[in-house]
């Protein structure tokens, strides 16, 4: 088995491949989130004062590039672009502007806007587009000055959405006015200024009435894009016609109609290879008695939630409210606008805000005036499980939410990861992809076009790469309601190369089953590649980690035996592990059959090799050549000096006579039979 080092692992954690253009937020008066490290943190640091729209966009690992309200531009470092003052939207309208980058040049940046004109909305001046380079300002972004506020329509409605064409090479932005769905695609040859118009109801008049600050409700509302680019969605405020206010004169009076008789929400099928709009189903109409602003799909894109406030006319004041509710629609079921399912009601006025889809898989709601965002915290899930809570995420000191949150383009919001590590060649990598969407297939490209398995259909594959090198592995993805492509690189690293498992080791036993091994012998033996190091431990652990080798360039005395130790062999970023053992074996002793005590160090006593320690059972007996005992020794006992410790002189310390005499040693261990022999006293 080959290993990786511990501290080149490289998971693709959360996010790690996610889109992370939507990670940053401005909002409201000085709010923001921040969403680049998988959780919402909040940030006091954004200068947009915005009632409603607004826009940022962050490059793909999350770092802020700029942000809008419409009119200004705001810089990563917060301060205005030089050329960034002047666009033609409009804070009160409700999707200001959108950031759409353009494909093949990471530089540019497209940024849509749209007016309004809360005093007659005849006299706004409809749908354009800026520029901005990022390589301009030293490189933190300017606005072409060739390329600003370049008029697509004279006029359009508050709504803007953005979603990724389906060939992902390009993107789709759509605004909405009347009874026509104007759909524009960016490729890498630029913006098409030729829409594709789609013309479906319901059709949201523009007041002609001369009363002013009425007809601008008819006008606001988000439309949003699913994730996958088949669905639309349709929040309208109100649809009111000039017919019905014949006659009003009264300021006051012709406002809280506008804003009490009810609004539309639509769905719709959208076509992102053609940019179609079509199949218009109505889930909720005028008729219900709601006003509806912000909507949002659910990561998963099964669910689709709206924001709906019930308000009724006034002659007092501009309405007078009832409840708000956020309402969620099931996608998968057969007649969604039945699905239709109330997670949250309270008349907490006012209740009109942004829905929006962060990072993080929840769905934040804005509301006027407050420092918290409400949250619906799992929009996966159906009914109240959903579980909003009012006022659950806190802003900075001193921020404060109003209507609106920023939009994105949808395909940014995709949440989904692909699990795998960096890995040595010659293992199975298993993969995995990460989304809390229900999936339905997963088409995977390894990226290793010389192995005959580079495709699979299993939803959590393994695969072994044919050659160490970089690899950039694809995962197509469909879900019950969704598809969606995420890559990662995965490096596949040289492995450490071990030559042969060393040899076992045996040695004779020195003494309680011990002796002293040589291990410098070991290194030659596994490797003979450069750049690679040998390290022996004693323990697999310890190898793993690296830690406590064993000093090859002393003697090691073993712990057990038989013992296993463990070799490492590991290059810059891979090691391996082998092992061998070393085992103590009882060798046969050796007698030495000369007995010498004259105390010159040589022979003193009666020496057999291989005995004491060893076979620590063993009894020594000593005779005269008349087979009378003069001696008897163990483990326990020095050795025979040449004195007697039995028989007659066994209490004299004199050496016996110059002579012969005969040993027997008894090992007392199973299957070892004596042995004798005879020793010659000098």
């Amino acid at each position: 088995m080959r290993y990786i080092l511990i501290g080149f692992i490289i998971f693709c954690s959360a996010f790690a491949k996610a889109q992370l253009e939507s990670s940053q937020w401005y909002f409201g008066v000085t709010a923001g989130i921040d969403f680049s490290s998988g959780t919402a943190t909040a940030t006091g640091i954004g200068q947009l004062v915005t009632g409603e729209g607004c826009a940022t966009i962050s490059d793909d690992l999350g770092n802020l590039l700029f942000y809008t309200d419409g009119s200004l531009v705001f810089d990563s470092t917060h301060n205005l672009m030089p050329n960034g003052t002047g666009l033609l939207g409009d804070s009160s309208s409700t999707s200001s502007a959108i950031i759409v980058p353009q494909p093949g040049n990471d530089d540019l940046y497209y940024i849509f806007t749209v007016d309004t004109s809360d005093q007659q909305y005849r006299m706004n001046v409809g749908f354009h587009y800026s520029i901005v380079d990022m390589s301009l300002n030293g490189g933190t972004g300017d606005i072409v000055p060739t390329q600003k506020n370049i008029n697509l329509l004279p006029l359009t409605s508050e709504k803007l959405t953005a979603i990724s064409n389906a060939t992902g090479d390009g993107f789709w932005v759509l605004t909405q006015f009347e009874d026509t769905y104007y759909a524009y695609e960016i490729t890498a040859a630029g913006l098409n200024l030729a829409p594709v118009t789609s013309i479906v109801g319901p059709t949201i008049e523009l007041i002609s009435t001369p009363i002013t600050n009425v007809d601008v409700a008819a006008m606001r509302g988000y439309i949003k894009l699913n994730a996958r680019g088949d669905k639309l969605v349709a929040a309208h405020f109100s649809n009111n016609t000039t017919a019905e206010f014949s006659g009003i004169t009264n300021v006051l009076e012709a406002r809280s109609l506008a804003y009490a008789q009810g609004g539309e929400l639509y769905l719709y099928d959208f076509d992102n290879a053609t940019g179609v709009v079509s199949n218009p189903q109505p889930l909720m109409t005028r008729a219900d008695g709601a006003s509806f602003y912000g909507v949002e799909f659910s990561g998963n894109g099964r669910y689709l939630y709206a924001e709906a406030d019930y308000m009724l006319p006034s002659t007092t004041v501009i309405y007078e409210f009832l409840r708000g509710e956020i309402l969620q629609y099931d996608l998968t079921a057969a007649n969604i606008a039945a699905s239709k399912t109330v997670v949250h009601t309270d008349m907490i006025a006012p209740f009109r805000g942004a829905l929006q889809l962060g990072l993080d898989n929840r769905i934040y709601h804005s509301r006027i005036n407050e420092s918290f965002l409400s949250v619906i915290n799992n929009p996966d899930d159906g009914g109240t499980a959903s579980n909003y809570i009012y006022n659950d995420f806190a802003l900075t000191n001193g921020a404060q939410a109003i209507y609106g949150l920023p939009i994105f383009v949808q395909s940014f919001l995709l949440n989904g990861d692909i699990n795998a590590v960096d890995h040595c060649f010659g293992e199975s990598q298993a993969f995995t992809f990460n989304t809390s969407a229900q999936v339905e297939s997963i088409l995977w490209d390894f990226g290793d076009i010389n192995s005959s398995n580079n495709i699979s259909m299993d939803l959590n594959p393994s695969h072994i790469f044919s050659a160490p090198g970089t690899y950039t592995v694809t995962a197509n993805v469909e879900t019950l309601v969704s598809s969606f492509t995420e890559t990662i690189e995965i490096t596949v690293f040289e492995p450490a190369i071990i030559d042969a498992v060393p040899m076992d080791i045996e040695l004779c036993d020195e003494g309680f089953d011990t002796s002293n091994f040589d291990l410098s012998i070991i290194e030659s033996q596994v490797s003979s590649t450069l750049n690679q190091s040998v390290s022996i431990h004693e323990t697999d652990e310890e190898a793993r980690l690296n830690i406590n080798p064993i000093n090859t360039n002393l003697p090691y005395q073993n712990i057990s035996s038989p013992q296993t130790l463990y070799v490492r062999v590991s290059n810059t970023n891979c090691y391996d592990i082998t092992s061998f053992n070393i085992n103590v074996e009882k060798c046969p002793v050796k007698v030495f059959n000369v007995l010498t005590p004259d105390d010159d160090g040589i022979n003193d006593t009666f020496i057999v090799s291989g005995l004491r320690d060893v076979y620590d059972k063993h009894k020594i007996f000593i005779f005269t050549r008349y087979g009378m005992k003069i001696w008897e020794g163990d483990n326990d006992t020095p050795s025979w000096d040449g004195t007697s410790n039995r028989g007659l002189a066994h209490n004299s310390s004199k050496r016996l006579p110059t002579g012969t005499y005969f040993y027997i040693i008894e090992f007392n261990e199973p299957g070892l039979k004596p042995i004798a022999g005879y020793v010659y006293l000098n």
